[in-house]
């Protein structure tokens, strides 16, 4: 099967997967998951900036589209994280280390470097993210208490599911 064929059904999933179980569910005020950042980490490192950005658009612009919420704040939160994503991988590997690397995950990087690597691509999409929401300072600690416990949930649901699905089995 070709890689866009592969990613395209990848898309779909992710998709569904957070408009059907993560949007409608309801975690209170300061918990809300966004495991849908898997699409985005799971590209290979090859993959230039602006296909990435590209994706992230399509992605972003649908789940606006079709889920509740104010247009245009996951689009553009998703495109900032998929712009930093690839020098992020450079800041948390070893120099060398990415000859050999296709997909990032815990065996290509190491489970303590792909876990700051997922932590630092959704502090970034959820800092955009919830200050665009905000669109002010003036609740600064309220939208920070979401931020961080939005982040917690959703880099553990994500180092969650890269574990369970998407590593090979030894």
């Amino acid at each position: 099967m070709s890689n866009s064929i592969r990613y395209a059904l990848f898309f779909l999933l992710i998709l569904i997967g957070q408009l059907l179980l993560f949007e409608p569910l309801d975690l209170g005020l300061y918990l809300y998951p966004m495991p849908y950042l898997l699409f985005l980490l799971l590209f290979p490192c090859t993959y230039s900036t602006g296909s990435l950005m590209l994706w992230a658009f399509a992605f972003g612009f649908l789940l606006d589209l079709l889920g509740a919420g104010v247009m245009g704040l996951h689009t553009s939160s998703f495109v900032v994280a998929a712009a930093v994503r690839n020098g992020l991988v450079k800041a948390v590997t070893v120099k060398g280390d990415l000859d050999n690397v296709t997909v990032p995950g815990f065996t290509q990087f190491g489970t303590v470097r792909f876990a700051l690597f997922v932590l630092l691509c959704v502090a970034v999409h959820h800092t955009v993210y919830f200050f665009l929401e905000a669109l002010s300072f003036i609740q600064f600690w309220h939208t920070l208490a979401r931020l961080l416990g939005s982040l917690l949930l959703s880099t553990l649901l994500i180092l969650l599911f890269k574990k369970t699905f998407f590593e090979k089995r030894r």
